[in-house]
C-alpha cells in the first residue's frame, strides 16, 4: 500500500526542474516521507477498523475516539479505540397509535384579515399638515436616547437601534414601539421637539435595561396618513387574481393548506411523544453531548441575532444547557426508533426522492440543485437528506396506520 501512495505524490508532486510525474522515487521520499507514512498510518487504520465493526458486528454511532496507534515497517498497524453502539431496545406496538386530528375550518374573518393586511401592503401614505399626531398617524420621527446621565447606546450597546434613529416610522397606537412612548406625542406638530420618559418594564426583552428609566429626544419631521386601497377586482388584479371573488377563494385556499400543514405536524408530534414515552431506554453520552452542543449553538445564534445580550445569555447558560440536553434526548431518542421502525417495515428512499427534494431546497436558498448538491456532497451531508426523507415516509407511515379521531375546533 506505501507503493501505491508514493506513486500517488509522485504523480502530483511539482519540484524544481522536474516536470510533474518524472520526479526521482528518491527525491519522493526525502521530500514526502513523512507525509507518505502519515497517509499510510490513516488508511490502514480506516481499513482495519471497517474490518473490526464487521467482524464484530457493531452498530457504532459517532466518532471512534482513538487511544493508541502503534505501527512499524513491514508489520500490521495496531491500533485501540473506543467506541459508542447505537442503544438496543424493543420496539413497541406502534400500529394503531391513537392521535387526534385537530381540524380548524376557515373563517370569514381570517380571509378579512390577510385581505386587510394585502391592503396594507398595497396602501399609499399621504402627508398630514396643519393639526398634531393622532392615534392611528404614522409620526416619521429623529430621536436619541439618555438613561443614566450616559447616551443609551454606550449603556446598552446590543440596543442601540432602539437608542438612536434618524427617519423612523411609527404607527401611533398605545403600546407601540416602546411602553408609552407614542401616548406623549400626542397633539405633537411637524417640527416640534418633545421629551419622552420611558420606564423599561421587567419583561422588556432588552435585560440590561429592565428596570431603567431612560428620556428621549424626539424630533417630529412627517406626519402620514395611511390610505387604503378600495377593495374591489381592479384592486384584485394588481396581486395577480383575476378578480376580487377569485382572490377570496385563492386566500382561502392558501389559509386552509397552512392549517393542513399545522394539523400534521400537530399529529406527527403526538405519534413520536406517543413512541418516546413507550419506548425507554439509555443513549451514548457521548452522543447527547454532540447534539446538545449542536443545539446550544443554534440557540444561541438565533437569541444573539434577535439581540440579546452576550450578558443575559451568560446568566441563562445553565437553563439553555438543560433544555438543549433534554431536546437532544428526545431527538436522538426519536430518531434511533423511527428508524427501527423504517427497517422493520423496510421503508426505503428512492434516488428520486432524494432529487426532488434537492430541488425543493434549491428554490428554498435560491441556488440551484447542482450547486446545493455539490455543497452537500462536500460536507457529506447527502446521507442527512436521505435520513430526512426516511424519516418523513415512516411518520406518514405510522399516521396511515394510526386510530385517528378528528376534533372540530371553533
Amino acid at each position: 500500500m506505501r507503493a501505491e501512495i508514493s506513486a500517488e505524490f509522485r504523480k502530483a508532486a511539482s519540484l524544481p526542474g522536474f516536470r510533474p510525474g518524472k520526479v526521482p522515487a528518491s527525491l519522493i521520499e526525502k521530500n514526502f516521507g513523512k507525509r507518505i507514512d502519515e497517509e499510510l498510518q490513516k488508511r490502514l487504520f480506516n481499513e482495519g477498523y471497517r474490518e473490526a465493526l464487521s467482524q464484530q458486528k457493531l452498530r457504532v454511532v459517532g466518532y471512534p475516539e482513538v487511544e493508541s496507534v502503534e505501527h512499524t515497517p513491514g508489520k500490521p498497524l495496531v491500533f485501540v479505540a473506543a467506541v459508542d453502539t447505537a442503544p438496543e431496545f424493543a420496539l413497541p406496538n406502534y400500529r394503531g397509535i391513537p392521535v387526534k386530528r385537530k381540524e380548524s375550518p376557515v373563517k370569514d374573518e381570517d380571509i378579512q384579515h390577510t385581505l386587510t393586511h394585502l391592503q396594507e401592503q398595497q396602501s399609499d401614505f399621504v402627508d398630514v399638515t396643519g393639526r398634531g399626531l393622532r392615534m392611528g398617524d404614522f409620526a416619521v420621527l429623529n430621536y436619541s436616547a439618555v438613561a443614566e446621565g450616559k447616551p443609551l447606546a454606550e449603556l446598552a450597546p446590543s440596543a442601540k437601534p432602539i437608542a438612536e434613529r434618524k427617519d423612523f416610522w411609527v404607527l401611533v397606537q398605545s403600546g407601540s414601539f416602546l411602553p408609552g412612548f407614542c401616548d406623549q406625542l400626542l397633539g405633537a406638530q411637524i417640527g416640534e421637539k418633545r421629551q419622552v420618559l420611558v420606564d423599561f418594564p421587567a419583561d422588556f426583552p432588552v435585560k440590561m435595561l429592565v428596570g431603567k428609566k431612560a428620556t428621549y429626544f424626539v424630533d417630529v419631521t412627517a406626519i402620514k396618513e395611511r390610505k387604503l386601497p378600495e377593495l374591489n377586482d381592479e384592486f384584485a388584479k394588481k396581486i395577480g387574481a383575476e378578480s376580487l371573488e377569485k382572490l377570496k377563494v385563492q386566500i382561502r385556499e392558501g389559509i386552509a393548506a397552512e392549517k393542513e400543514d399545522e394539523t400534521r405536524t400537530n399529529m406527527r408530534k403526538q405519534i413520536v411523544d406517543h413512541l418516546l414515552a413507550k419506548t425507554p431506554f439509555d443513549l451514548p453520552e457521548s452522543l447527547v453531548a454532540a447534539e446538545a452542543r449542536s443545539i446550544v449553538y443554534d440557540m444561541v445564534r438565533e437569541n444573539t441575532m434577535r439581540g440579546v445580550a452576550k450578558e443575559e445569555l451568560e446568566k441563562r447558560k445553565d437553563e439553555i444547557f438543560g433544555f438543549a440536553t433534554q431536546s437532544a434526548r428526545d431527538r436522538l431518542r426519536s430518531s434511533f426508533i423511527l428508524s427501527a421502525i423504517a427497517d422493520a417495515e423496510q421503508i426505503k428512499v428512492e434516488q428520486k426522492e432524494i432529487e426532488e427534494r434537492l430541488v425543493q431546497l434549491a428554490e428554498r436558498h435560491r441556488v440551484t440543485p447542482e450547486h446545493l448538491k455539490a455543497q452537500l456532497v462536500e460536507r457529506d451531508g447527502l446521507g442527512e437528506i436521505e435520513e430526512q426523507i426516511r424519516v418523513s415516509k415512516t411518520l406518514d407511515f405510522l399516521l396511515g396506520s394510526g386510530k385517528v379521531e378528528t376534533v372540530t375546533e371553533g
